[in-house]
């Protein structure tokens, strides 16, 4: 005689199961605002002060696609006339723009999450840029504070003909829990070795 035994489970009761909660890593509240001060950076990792200090803000939330998200002003580095403008929100433990781009997580640091090439001209590629995190829980300090801190990377691989100073050329945006981005790496040229960084001075959350 062959004997069958089974194993009933009960389902739990989704009213008793919590909810996972993520850290924030974003400070996505209207009102909230950052100050950074810029540094540039030479080819050996030395910084040097600009003197040259930018305010970045949430100005409002709004709806889109029936979501809210939060729009966020920073200025632009090489443009006094035009400030570099993104809606934003949370999403588990991602932070996404309104284009559905993700622009951070604090779990995921396995996922491309972009993928894409820069073009000077329709036969002239200058690099391809991967977008993945990195660097989970690296230590660094500002005037701010020390924080521990994520890095939303993007990698720059140049092509022969833009790649005579270095090659890859690295973006970096480190996030800090229930604080955002401490230190983030502005765009760069392509014939300078150097970069320009927003380092956290002072900031204020509602």
């Amino acid at each position: 005689m062959t004997t069958m035994i089974y194993s009933c489970k009960k389902d739990k009761d989704p009213t008793t199961t919590p909810s996972i909660t993520y850290p924030n890593f974003s400070q996505l509240k209207v009102g909230n605002y950052w100050v950074y001060e810029q540094f540039d950076i030479d080819a050996t990792g030395n910084a040097t002060s600009k003197n040259i200090f930018d305010s970045c803000y949430v100005e409002k939330d709004t709806i889109i696609n029936s979501k809210t998200y939060f729009k966020m002003v920073k200025p632009n580095p090489y443009s006094t006339n035009q400030s570099d403008i993104s809606f934003q929100k949370d999403s588990l433990h991602y932070i996404v723009n309104s284009n559905g781009k993700i622009l951070f997580s604090s779990k995921d640091f396995s996922t491309i999450f972009e993928s894409s090439y820069f073009l000077a001209g329709p036969n002239d590629t200058v690099c391809q840029i991967v977008k993945q995190m990195a660097d989970n829980n690296l230590t660094v300090s500002t005037l701010a504070g020390t924080f521990a801190t994520s890095n939303a990377k993007e990698i720059y691989s140049m092509y022969p003909n833009w790649a005579s100073v270095c090659n890859p050329r690295n973006k970096h945006t480190r996030y800090a829990e229930n604080m955002g981005i401490v230190i983030e790496t502005l765009p760069f040229f392509a014939s300078s070795p150097n970069y320009i960084e927003r380092r956290l001075v002072r900031y204020h959350f509602n």
